[in-house]
């Protein structure tokens, strides 16, 4: 059985019936249901601002992971930039089981590394000083203290932001550097693949990295393109999802 592995799906909040929310809950069905287990790199959701506001947000995809789960298919998944506030409320109501934010797994021969992939955009010196900000866990114990309408109202306004600072921001600036890759596969000696998500831009390339060639596979988003990666003993394969 084959190991599926997504990321940057940004399921939108309280529109079950938003084509990309329809079409998770599908791939669920129609290809997760027959893995071994599935890993999401990120950025499932749009946003996430905390497990008492957003479980109710996402009622019937968090529904349908639990299903999934419950069907003997494990659920891994790391936090992405947009979503990076789930605690145990929300692994309980998903099955879902939380992952480092580097994960190294070993296929057959082959040892693979997966990240989200906005720690590897070393390049852009402002948003990785605000990923430490937000990733610290006083600052987001205080702000999962917060009134439930001031985390909205937060949460809206840093949507808006986010969006302005990037339509300004180069392409370049925004995707990940060769110092980036080449400080993670050295904290991992042993990895011969990467997989990461976060740029929106799918590609399959061989590297240079650190005097050996390592494979790196970048998943798509769901907007438009709807594609998945499959690995087994066999062989990785990057898939479509109509």
């Amino acid at each position: 059985m084959s190991t599926l592995v997504i990321a940057d799906i940004h399921l939108q909040p309280n529109q079950p019936n938003h084509p990309i929310n329809i079409a998770f809950k599908r791939f669920l069905k129609e290809k997760a249901l027959n893995a071994k287990t599935l890993i999401i790199l990120g950025d499932l959701f749009e946003v996430w601002l905390g497990d008492d506001i957003s479980l109710a947000l996402f009622e019937s995809e968090i529904a349908a992971l639990r299903q999934l789960s419950e069907q003997n298919v494990e659920i891994l998944l790391q936090y992405g930039n947009r979503d990076f506030l789930m605690r145990k409320s929300f692994c309980k109501a998903s099955g879902a089981k939380l992952l480092p934010e580097e994960y190294e797994i070993q296929v057959a021969d082959q040892n693979i590394i997966m990240v989200h992939g906005d720690q590897l955009c070393t390049a852009d010196q402002q948003y990785q000083k605000m990923r430490r900000w937000f990733r610290n866990s006083i600052i987001q114990w205080i702000f999962l203290h917060l009134p439930k309408s001031k985390r909205l109202s937060i949460g809206n306004k840093m949507r808006n932001e986010s969006k302005q600072a990037g339509s300004h921001k180069s392409g370049q600036l925004m995707d990940v550097t060769k110092e980036g890759i080449a400080a993670l596969v050295q904290r991992h000696p042993s990895a011969n693949i990467l997989v990461h998500g976060h740029t929106h831009k799918p590609t399959h390339e061989q590297l240079q990295v650190n005097g050996k060639n390592v494979q790196r596979y970048v998943l798509s988003d769901w907007r438009p393109q709807t594609s998945y990666l499959s690995i087994n003993d066999n062989h990785i394969q990057v898939l479509d999802f109509a």
